[in-house]
């Protein structure tokens, strides 16, 4: 399953209705969200992707759908990126 549609499934979960015409120029306060679903909606992609979101709750809420696509992409591949420690 792609990022936006684990991304998708994640905030129609939390948004329970608002977030019906979600498309990626959505602004995600737009959807009616308010700080309790979107601290839920964070953690819950942080659970799911094993990467940690800025926890800046306002800088979410302004940012689109595709801004939080390519923000998770980027800390998706920025983690694979990373070498794993060596033991000795």
């Amino acid at each position: 399953m792609s990022v936006q549609a684990e991304l998708e499934g994640i905030i129609k979960k939390h948004a329970a209705g608002k977030a019906d015409g979600l498309s990626t120029d959505t602004m995600l306060a737009e959807i009616g969200l308010d700080s309790i679903d979107m601290a839920e909606i964070v953690f819950e992609i942080e659970d799911k992707f094993r990467i940690t979101l800025p926890q800046n709750n306002e800088e979410m809420a302004s940012a689109t759908f595709a801004d939080l696509i390519g923000l998770v992409e980027r800390l998706i591949a920025g983690k694979q990126s990373v070498p794993s420690p060596q033991t000795t």
